[in-house]
């Protein structure tokens, strides 16, 4: 969301790799579609979910929709995604939602919500045959929370492929160490999130 309103949003426009996009062609949409302010349109799909998903959670105030591989292939498993085997997992114990009914392309208003009411109060929505959701109320949370859930996924992954039996983390030690780390996750993720910005400073 745009700072300081609650009817416009920032958005990526179509044609851009995410390489390319910078603060100067980010697009800034109202909920309608219009482009208030910079150059082209938003690809479709990414305007229904961000539009619909800021439009009826107004607690979303930064939402990251990616396809990055681990984590969405998760998504193409039966069952739940992400299992609770390792400390990096936990970050996120009980803070997800699974959308278990791929319709297709988000191409209207109508798909736009039924992915918002799907996700409701969590902060990660896997998408079944699809991708991920990560919702925060800042860009340094949900770029720490995307980072982190990627990785989760894929050591998750790893282990699954040695087909040996999986050791879960019971659920009061789970809980625990969530509680222990969402203590400090503001300033973590901002912290993390500096650090990716010097190092992407030292390339350019």
């Amino acid at each position: 969301m745009v700072p300081g309103h609650d009817d416009l949003f920032l958005v990526n426009p179509y044609g851009y790799a995410f390489a390319e996009v910078t603060t100067q062609n980010l697009l800034v949409c109202d909920f309608d579609g219009n482009v208030v302010e910079g150059e082209g349109q938003p690809e479709a799909t990414a305007f229904y979910i961000h539009a619909r998903l800021h439009k009826q959670l107004p607690r979303v105030k930064v939402a990251f929709h990616t396809h990055m591989p681990h984590a969405t292939a998760l998504c193409l498993l039966q069952g739940p995604p992400l299992l609770w085997l390792g400390q990096t997992a936990l970050k996120f114990y009980g803070r997800t939602a699974v959308d278990e009914d791929y319709n297709g392309l988000a191409l209207d208003a109508s798909e736009g919500d039924r992915i918002a009411g799907v996700m409701g109060d969590a902060d990660i929505l896997f998408l079944k045959n699809h991708g991920v959701i990560v919702a925060a109320p800042t860009i340094a949370e949900a770029w720490d929370d995307l980072y982190y859930l990627e990785r989760a996924a894929q050591v998750q992954l790893l282990a699954m492929a040695t087909q040996r039996q999986l050791k879960p983390v019971p659920h009061a030690i789970a809980q625990r160490a969530y509680e222990q780390m969402r203590e400090g996750d503001p300033h973590s993720a901002r912290a993390h999130l500096h650090s990716a910005m010097r190092r992407l400073a030292l390339h350019n």
